[in-house]
Formats: structure tokens, sequence, C-alpha cells
């Protein structure tokens, strides 16, 4: 007997157990995810590995993305007046 795949919309916060890293879903294609951090970082793991990610998961997805943000922001140019 077969398991059904659960459905996962991209967009979506996951907790991976398998990687044990909390991530946002980009694709599903079937049983395979392919799962991103706000760093850039992305990784192909199974549905069944994961589940929705918690309260304290999405507090640190918001400060992965804010510290990714932040990061970005200083590997840009500096901009300087001319006076």
């Amino acid at each position: 007997m077969r398991q059904a795949t659960t459905e996962w919309n991209p967009g979506t916060a996951v907790f991976d157990r398998d990687s044990q890293l909390v991530g946002i879903v980009q694709e599903q294609k079937g049983a395979k995810l392919t799962l991103k951090r706000p760093s850039g970082l992305r990784w192909h793991t199974r549905t069944v590995a994961v589940r929705a990610a918690n309260d304290r998961e999405l507090v640190q997805l918001k400060a992965l993305a804010k510290h990714s943000r932040n990061v970005q922001g200083l590997r840009s140019p500096s901009r300087r007046s001319s006076h």
C-alpha cells in the first residue's frame, strides 16, 4: 500500500528532519521537495521528512532573512557623498 504524498505550496515554511534545518518550499515534484534558506542555500529532501515550521522556527527564518539582508548590504559598494 502506497502512502499519499503530502502537497506543499511554494513559499511554505517547513522543518526538514533529515537536515535539521528550517527552509521555504521552492518546488515540489512528486515526493521530492526543493527547499531554500534566506541565505540562498538550496537542498532537496523528501516530503515525508518535513513538517510545517513551528512558531520558533518561523522566528528563526525571519532572523535569518534579516541577517542575509544585512550581509548583502555590507557587500554592496559604499555610497560616498562628494564634497
